[in-house]
Protein backbone atom coordinates (compact mmCIF):
# COMPACT_ATOMS: atom_id res chain seq x y z
CA UNK A 1 0.00 0.00 0.00
CA UNK A 2 2.83 2.40 0.79
CA UNK A 3 4.34 1.80 -2.65
CA UNK A 4 0.99 2.33 -4.34
CA UNK A 5 0.49 5.64 -2.53
CA UNK A 6 3.94 6.77 -3.62
CA UNK A 7 3.25 5.99 -7.25
CA UNK A 8 -0.06 7.86 -7.13
CA UNK A 9 1.68 10.82 -5.56
CA UNK A 10 4.58 10.79 -7.96
CA UNK A 11 2.79 11.61 -11.17
CA UNK A 12 2.22 15.17 -10.11
CA UNK A 13 5.51 15.71 -8.31
CA UNK A 14 7.55 14.88 -11.40
CA UNK A 15 9.31 17.96 -12.71
CA UNK A 16 7.85 18.42 -16.16
CA UNK A 17 10.28 19.97 -18.61
CA UNK A 18 9.15 22.12 -21.51
CA UNK A 19 9.24 20.04 -24.65
CA UNK A 20 8.71 16.69 -22.96
CA UNK A 21 6.29 14.45 -24.87
CA UNK A 22 3.41 12.49 -23.39
CA UNK A 23 1.50 9.78 -25.22
CA UNK A 24 -2.12 9.18 -24.22
CA UNK A 25 -3.42 5.70 -25.03
CA UNK A 26 -7.18 5.35 -24.52
CA UNK A 27 -8.57 1.80 -24.26
CA UNK A 28 -11.89 0.12 -23.58
CA UNK A 29 -12.13 -2.89 -21.26
CA UNK A 30 -15.34 -4.82 -20.64
CA UNK A 31 -16.59 -4.86 -17.01
CA UNK A 32 -16.00 -8.60 -16.62
CA UNK A 33 -12.33 -8.21 -17.62
CA UNK A 34 -11.44 -5.10 -15.65
CA UNK A 35 -10.20 -6.75 -12.44
CA UNK A 36 -7.82 -9.09 -14.29
CA UNK A 37 -6.78 -6.34 -16.69
CA UNK A 38 -5.82 -4.05 -13.82
CA UNK A 39 -4.01 -6.87 -11.98
CA UNK A 40 -1.81 -7.77 -14.96
CA UNK A 41 -1.06 -4.19 -15.97
CA UNK A 42 -0.19 -3.06 -12.44
CA UNK A 43 1.72 -6.22 -11.49
CA UNK A 44 3.73 -6.86 -14.64
CA UNK A 45 3.55 -4.15 -17.31
CA UNK A 46 4.24 -1.43 -14.77
CA UNK A 47 7.48 -3.24 -13.89
CA UNK A 48 8.45 -3.45 -17.56
CA UNK A 49 7.86 0.30 -17.76
CA UNK A 50 10.03 0.77 -14.66
CA UNK A 51 12.87 -1.11 -16.35
CA UNK A 52 12.64 1.23 -19.33
CA UNK A 53 12.59 4.27 -17.04
CA UNK A 54 15.63 3.04 -15.12
CA UNK A 55 17.39 2.49 -18.45
CA UNK A 56 16.69 6.07 -19.48
CA UNK A 57 14.31 5.11 -22.29
CA UNK A 58 11.24 6.74 -20.76
CA UNK A 59 10.50 9.29 -18.04
CA UNK A 60 7.28 7.99 -16.47
CA UNK A 61 4.37 5.57 -16.95
CA UNK A 62 0.87 5.88 -15.57
CA UNK A 63 -2.42 4.00 -15.58
CA UNK A 64 -5.70 5.84 -15.01
CA UNK A 65 -9.34 4.75 -14.88
CA UNK A 66 -12.14 7.03 -16.06
CA UNK A 67 -14.77 7.91 -13.49
CA UNK A 68 -18.23 7.00 -14.74
CA UNK A 69 -19.29 7.11 -18.39
CA UNK A 70 -18.35 10.31 -20.20
CA UNK A 71 -17.45 11.03 -23.78
CA UNK A 72 -15.87 8.17 -25.72
CA UNK A 73 -16.25 4.51 -24.81
CA UNK A 74 -12.66 4.34 -23.54
CA UNK A 75 -12.54 3.70 -19.80
CA UNK A 76 -8.78 3.52 -19.20
CA UNK A 77 -5.97 5.89 -20.06
CA UNK A 78 -2.27 5.02 -20.16
CA UNK A 79 0.19 7.90 -20.12
CA UNK A 80 3.83 7.51 -21.12
CA UNK A 81 6.15 10.48 -20.69
CA UNK A 82 9.29 10.84 -22.79
CA UNK A 83 12.07 13.43 -22.82
CA UNK A 84 11.58 14.22 -26.53
CA UNK A 85 10.05 13.04 -29.82
CA UNK A 86 12.99 10.82 -30.67
CA UNK A 87 12.59 8.88 -27.44
CA UNK A 88 8.81 8.68 -27.92
CA UNK A 89 9.07 7.29 -31.45
CA UNK A 90 11.58 4.62 -30.42
CA UNK A 91 9.51 3.28 -27.53
CA UNK A 92 8.13 0.08 -29.07
CA UNK A 93 11.21 -1.90 -28.14
CA UNK A 94 10.86 -1.25 -24.42
CA UNK A 95 7.76 -3.45 -24.05
CA UNK A 96 9.59 -6.77 -23.84
CA UNK A 97 8.34 -9.04 -21.00
CA UNK A 98 11.70 -10.83 -21.00
CA UNK A 99 13.19 -7.94 -19.01
CA UNK A 100 11.19 -9.17 -15.99
CA UNK A 101 11.57 -12.87 -16.81
CA UNK A 102 8.10 -13.28 -18.29
CA UNK A 103 6.66 -14.44 -21.62
CA UNK A 104 4.16 -12.27 -23.45
CA UNK A 105 1.58 -15.09 -23.56
CA UNK A 106 1.51 -15.16 -19.76
CA UNK A 107 0.78 -11.48 -19.25
CA UNK A 108 -0.92 -10.29 -22.44
CA UNK A 109 -3.84 -7.87 -22.08
CA UNK A 110 -4.51 -7.03 -25.73
CA UNK A 111 -7.28 -9.64 -25.85
CA UNK A 112 -9.03 -7.82 -23.01
CA UNK A 113 -8.90 -4.31 -24.45
CA UNK A 114 -9.89 -2.33 -27.52
CA UNK A 115 -7.68 0.56 -28.56
CA UNK A 116 -9.85 3.67 -28.93
CA UNK A 117 -7.24 6.37 -29.51
CA UNK A 118 -3.55 7.22 -29.24
CA UNK A 119 -2.61 10.89 -28.94
CA UNK A 120 0.66 12.76 -28.46
CA UNK A 121 1.00 15.97 -26.47
CA UNK A 122 3.89 18.35 -25.90
CA UNK A 123 4.12 19.40 -22.25
CA UNK A 124 4.06 23.19 -22.00
CA UNK A 125 4.03 23.67 -18.22
CA UNK A 126 2.98 22.20 -14.88
CA UNK A 127 2.62 22.73 -11.15
CA UNK A 128 3.84 19.94 -8.90
CA UNK A 129 1.68 18.42 -6.18
CA UNK A 130 -0.20 15.36 -4.96
CA UNK A 131 -3.50 14.22 -6.41
CA UNK A 132 -5.31 10.93 -6.99
CA UNK A 133 -8.08 12.38 -9.16
CA UNK A 134 -7.58 14.59 -12.21
CA UNK A 135 -9.97 16.64 -14.26
CA UNK A 136 -8.81 16.48 -17.88
CA UNK A 137 -9.96 19.54 -19.79
CA UNK A 138 -9.92 19.50 -23.60
CA UNK A 139 -10.32 22.52 -25.88
CA UNK A 140 -9.82 23.74 -29.44
CA UNK A 141 -8.98 27.43 -29.00
CA UNK A 142 -9.44 29.87 -31.85
CA UNK A 143 -6.08 31.32 -30.79
CA UNK A 144 -3.88 28.49 -29.50
CA UNK A 145 -0.86 30.69 -28.84
CA UNK A 146 -2.95 33.15 -26.84
CA UNK A 147 -4.54 30.30 -24.88
CA UNK A 148 -1.19 28.72 -23.95
CA UNK A 149 0.45 32.07 -23.18
CA UNK A 150 -2.35 33.17 -20.85
CA UNK A 151 -2.34 29.82 -19.07
CA UNK A 152 1.40 30.05 -18.44
CA UNK A 153 1.62 33.74 -17.59
CA UNK A 154 -1.70 34.41 -15.84
CA UNK A 155 -3.38 31.24 -14.64
CA UNK A 156 -0.32 29.22 -13.63
CA UNK A 157 0.96 31.86 -11.13
CA UNK A 158 -2.59 32.28 -9.83
CA UNK A 159 -2.96 28.54 -9.24
CA UNK A 160 0.52 28.32 -7.69
CA UNK A 161 -0.25 30.98 -5.11
CA UNK A 162 -3.62 29.50 -4.22
CA UNK A 163 -2.17 26.01 -3.84
CA UNK A 164 0.81 27.26 -1.83
CA UNK A 165 -1.43 29.25 0.53
CA UNK A 166 -4.06 26.48 0.86
CA UNK A 167 -6.79 28.67 -0.59
CA UNK A 168 -8.00 25.87 -2.87
CA UNK A 169 -8.52 22.12 -2.83
CA UNK A 170 -6.65 21.88 -6.11
CA UNK A 171 -3.24 20.20 -5.72
CA UNK A 172 -1.61 20.34 -9.15
CA UNK A 173 -2.04 21.64 -12.69
CA UNK A 174 -0.62 21.14 -16.15
CA UNK A 175 -1.00 22.05 -19.81
CA UNK A 176 -0.03 20.32 -23.04
CA UNK A 177 -0.59 21.01 -26.73
CA UNK A 178 -1.80 18.27 -29.07
CA UNK A 179 0.86 17.16 -31.54
CA UNK A 180 -0.88 14.22 -33.18
CA UNK A 181 -3.46 13.60 -34.54
CA UNK A 182 -3.71 17.11 -35.96
CA UNK A 183 -6.19 19.08 -38.05
CA UNK A 184 -9.65 20.53 -37.58
CA UNK A 185 -11.34 17.12 -37.68
CA UNK A 186 -9.10 15.53 -35.04
CA UNK A 187 -10.65 17.09 -31.95
CA UNK A 188 -9.01 19.07 -29.16
CA UNK A 189 -5.74 20.89 -29.79
CA UNK A 190 -4.86 21.53 -26.15
CA UNK A 191 -5.28 19.77 -22.82
CA UNK A 192 -5.07 20.97 -19.23
CA UNK A 193 -5.38 19.01 -16.00
CA UNK A 194 -6.41 19.93 -12.48
CA UNK A 195 -5.47 17.49 -9.73
CA UNK A 196 -7.30 16.79 -6.46
CA UNK A 197 -6.88 14.36 -3.58
CA UNK A 198 -10.50 13.18 -3.56
CA UNK A 199 -13.28 12.60 -6.05
CA UNK A 200 -15.53 14.89 -4.04
CA UNK A 201 -13.06 17.75 -4.47
CA UNK A 202 -12.89 17.17 -8.23
CA UNK A 203 -16.68 17.11 -8.55
CA UNK A 204 -16.99 20.26 -6.46
CA UNK A 205 -14.53 22.01 -8.78
CA UNK A 206 -16.76 21.15 -11.75
CA UNK A 207 -19.95 22.34 -10.08
CA UNK A 208 -21.61 25.60 -11.11
CA UNK A 209 -20.73 28.75 -9.19
CA UNK A 210 -21.57 32.33 -10.20
CA UNK A 211 -18.26 33.79 -11.39
CA UNK A 212 -18.75 37.02 -9.46
CA UNK A 213 -18.87 35.09 -6.17
CA UNK A 214 -15.78 32.96 -6.64
CA UNK A 215 -12.07 33.36 -6.02
CA UNK A 216 -11.64 33.61 -9.80
CA UNK A 217 -13.48 36.93 -10.11
CA UNK A 218 -10.34 39.16 -9.97
CA UNK A 219 -8.37 37.03 -12.42
CA UNK A 220 -11.27 36.80 -14.88
CA UNK A 221 -11.10 40.57 -15.34
CA UNK A 222 -7.60 40.14 -16.77
CA UNK A 223 -8.40 37.08 -18.86
CA UNK A 224 -8.92 37.07 -22.62
CA UNK A 225 -10.11 33.47 -22.70
CA UNK A 226 -13.48 34.45 -24.13
CA UNK A 227 -11.52 35.70 -27.14
CA UNK A 228 -8.90 32.93 -27.28
CA UNK A 229 -11.33 30.04 -26.70
CA UNK A 230 -14.92 31.25 -27.12
CA UNK A 231 -16.25 27.69 -26.87
CA UNK A 232 -14.41 27.08 -23.59
CA UNK A 233 -13.51 23.51 -22.67
CA UNK A 234 -15.43 21.24 -25.02
CA UNK A 235 -14.91 18.10 -22.92
CA UNK A 236 -14.07 17.61 -19.24
CA UNK A 237 -13.49 14.15 -17.71
CA UNK A 238 -12.34 12.89 -14.32
CA UNK A 239 -9.72 10.14 -14.10
CA UNK A 240 -8.57 8.19 -11.06
CA UNK A 241 -4.85 7.39 -10.90
CA UNK A 242 -4.34 3.68 -10.31
CA UNK A 243 -0.56 3.46 -10.52
CA UNK A 244 2.46 5.48 -11.60
CA UNK A 245 6.09 4.59 -12.16
CA UNK A 246 9.06 6.93 -12.39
Amino acid sequence: MKKLFFTLFFMFTITAVFGQVSSFMYVKVAPEDQAEFERIEMTYWSQIAKKAIDAGKMQAWGMMRKVGMAGSEANYLFINIFKDFEQATNANGIWDPAVIGMHVNDIETQSMRTLIGWHYYQIEGSIQGSGKYSIHNYASPANLEGFVSENLNLWKPFFEQNIKNNRTKQKNWGIGTRVYPAGSASGATVFTRDGFDTLADALEALSYKPSANTMYAPILKKSKMSEYAPDGFTHRVIYESLMWQN
